[in-house]
């Protein structure tokens, strides 16, 4: 079956594909969903299960369909190892994985099992900074939010990724891990985003190579795409899991933190909305962080642009795959990745003083 096919499969057919599966084997599954507000990035699925006692539980099921796939390599064996030992071996706030599926037979790509924790999701179509649940907090709650959810990243951040053997997370392809692995990866993969000869694309890239930072240190665990919107929060507006682990890596804090600062204003300047009130600032942001994380950061400008770069790739890639579907009429554009590459673009000009 293609995975354009599958992900048009009724949850009946879901249930039926992974009822033999472990953990839903002895099992019985009364409900396989694809739920409405997750990221592009492969098929989920929201899987109720009843247990011999009766009692209900609900797993999340992670798959990586090859047509739709939004990175190079699906990558779904090395989530779900790197999972298991930070579930295992740190204070992480990650779900328990159950089971890998490195076989395409079921949901047209390989998969992974894991626990579905309870919780609020920001939103990110419509933006938080618009409308949801975040937008209706006091101000005063979404700053507790906002260092909450920086205390989470920097649990990442202080992982001893060696010590640990995580080495297994860096690119399949590359040299030694850090930000020029990083550079190296994505300009090779140019032709698979959608953006070889892109203007704006290659002028970041350019830059990104002419300012390259010395590395503030090891290279260590990167969570890849560190944003509210991969968090499920608690009542007590904490951290309850981090979620979305496909472009982890390894190099410095500062790449994860860029990415975060850089999503954060997408989804309000990017798109034209205003930046909720209470949500603490760029400057104050970096010196905490700093703290958190026991070091001065190096300079924030240089891994926003990284960031800028890497999120327009993802969204041209995104656009191929939604026009491929048909989902759009051809020839129109996705205002996804205009409003990524117009941000990328008023970033490029503001670092270099150009017009």
């Amino acid at each position: 079956m293609t995975a354009r096919a599958q992900h048009a499969t009724p949850g009946s057919a879901y249930a039926e594909a992974l009822a033999g599966v472990p953990p839903f084997s002895g099992l019985r599954i009364t409900g396989a969903e694809r739920p409405t507000a997750t990221g592009f990035a492969g098929l989920t699925l929201f899987v109720t299960t009843e247990q011999p006692d009766g009692t209900e539980r609900k797993f999340v099921v992670k798959a990586a369909p090859w047509d739709t796939r939004v990175y190079p390599e699906p990558r779904i064996a090395e989530q779900y190892e790197l999972l298991r030992v930070l579930g295992r071996d740190t204070d992480v706030p990650v779900p328990a994985v159950h089971h890998c599926e490195p076989s395409a037979r079921l949901l047209g790509g390989p998969f992974f099992v894991m626990d579905l924790i309870p919780g609020q999701v920001p939103s990110d179509f419509p933006s938080y900074h618009r409308q949801g649940w975040i937008a209706e907090l006091p101000a005063e709650d979404r700053a507790r939010l906002w260092w909450a959810s920086m205390d989470a990243m920097s649990q990442v951040h202080r992982v001893d990724a060696r010590r640990l053997g995580l080495g297994f997370v860096a690119p399949p392809d590359g040299g030694p891990p850090g930000t020029t692995q990083q550079l190296d990866y994505y300009e090779r993969h140019m032709e698979f985003f959608g953006c070889a000869g892109d203007p704006v694309l290659s002028s970041a890239l350019s830059w990104l190579r002419a300012h390259l930072p010395a590395e503030p240190g090891p290279p260590g665990l990167l969570w890849g795409d560190a944003r509210l919107g991969n968090i499920v929060y608690g009542e007590d507006l904490r951290p309850a899991v981090l979620l979305d682990w496909e472009m982890t890596g390894l190099g410095p804090a500062e790449v994860d933190l860029g990415w975060f600062l850089w999503m954060d204003r997408f989804l309000s300047e990017g798109i034209g909305a205003g930046r909720l009130a209470g949500l603490p600032g760029h400057e104050e942001t970096v010196q905490r962080y700093g703290e958190l994380i026991g070091r001065p950061l190096a300079p924030l400008p240089y891994y926003e642009i990284l960031a800028g770069f890497r999120f327009a790739l993802v969204t041209s890639r995104v656009e191929r795959i939604v026009l491929a579907a048909r989902v759009m009429p051809p020839g129109v554009p996705l205002a996804l990745h205009a409003n990524a590459k117009a941000q990328l673009g008023r970033a490029l000009a503001r670092i270099t003083g150009s017009s």
